[in-house]
């Protein structure tokens, strides 16, 4: 009887460890995922969700960051469009078939093929959260037009695109417009411990009615680079 209470209390005492360490577990997994969500948050200031819908009918968000107040104000959903990228479908075919792209425009920067500008890390940022299909065998990308500004020559600005973590090895960019020029860079980690690689160095010309298309696998994480001016249209699509 005797050694049946002295065992009892160190049963007692293992569950209970036992206990706290799965609830430590718990607790680290959770972490986990709260640092990996809140990634952009430490650099940027800002953030705005937006709701976005597809002609076809899918739906998605994509959240906007900066750390100018003003400039995540000034973006609405008429400032960037889902666009759907059917099976066997190219960017480019798809861009033509939603009318993003004109054919006909003729006029030639191929001889601009560099621009050395001046690099910076502020400015905005975009990602996309998630998406709701409103059928299977689809991929998306997003096609911007940013705000315009009240300035008459307006200076370059910069924004940044970022894949969704250990989802994407694909990264695309495409030019929808021959009159506003626009330039790219891109970076990757192919781990989430990994430090920013260079993929294509800042900045890249992207010609008229062109696409740039990269593939890293194993791939964490895309980052793009985009330098453009005022409201330069181009569309951005990170795949797998």
């Amino acid at each position: 009887m005797k050694k049946i209470l002295y065992v009892l209390p160190i049963l007692l005492g293992t569950l209970f460890l036992a206990s706290c360490d799965q609830d430590e577990a718990i607790e680290e997994i959770d972490n986990s995922a709260i640092a990996l969500e809140s990634s952009l948050d430490k650099l940027y200031a800002y953030q705005k969700d937006i709701t976005i819908n597809s002609e076809e009918g899918s739906q998605a968000v994509v959240r906007v960051f900066s750390n100018n107040l003003n400039d995540v104000t000034a973006y609405s959903d008429a400032n960037i469009r889902l666009v759907e990228i059917q099976a066997k479908e190219s960017l480019h075919e798809s861009l033509l078939r939603n009318n993003l792209i004109d054919l006909s425009e003729e006029k030639s920067d191929s001889d601009d093929v560099s621009d050395p500008g001046i690099a910076s890390d502020s400015g905005i940022a975009f990602q996309l959260l998630n998406v709701n299909k409103s059928r299977e065998g689809v991929r998306y990308a997003l096609s911007f037009n940013h705000p315009e500004t009240s300035i008459a020559k307006a200076d370059w600005q910069y924004y940044t695109h970022y894949s969704s973590p250990n989802q994407e090895t694909i990264a695309e960019i495409s030019r929808n417009s021959l009159w506003r020029r626009v330039y790219y860079g891109l970076k990757y980690k192919a781990y989430s411990g990994s430090s920013w690689a260079t993929i294509q160095n800042e900045w890249k010309l992207v010609p008229n009615n062109s696409s740039y298309s990269h593939t890293k696998n194993p791939c964490y994480q895309f980052r793009m680079r985009v330098k453009t001016k005022k409201s330069s249209a181009y569309s951005v699509t990170f795949d797998y």
